[in-house]
């Protein structure tokens, strides 16, 4: 099932030395390169501010929900997770009604 993340910088996040914050954006787009090719990762975009990011997930199981938490970014966001449901089976179901 597609989910949609939108996550948020925290403060903390912008108050790290610029090395920690390389370090961070280096790792974390190791991790995230990984999780396109595992096909779990659809797309991902930053919000036109800045500070935060769009991501659409393709997530089996709530074990695969749970592994966002090994983001090295996560302690510095605050994010919203929403399931996505496809156009054709809203369509669908209100066909029926």
């Amino acid at each position: 099932m597609k989910f949609m993340l939108i996550a948020r910088f925290k403060d903390s996040f912008y108050a790290l030395p610029p090395v920690k914050l390389k370090e961070l954006r280096d790792a974390s787009a190791q991790l995230l390169e990984k999780w396109t090719k595992e096909g779990t990762l659809k797309e991902i975009y930053y919000l036109g501010n800045m500070k935060g990011v769009m991501a659409i997930y393709d997530l089996k199981s709530s074990e695969d929900i749970a592994r966002l938490a090994e983001s090295p970014a996560f302690p510095f966001m605050d994010g919203e997770m929403t399931p996505l449901v496809e156009i054709d089976a809203v369509r669908k179901a209100q066909s029926k009604k």
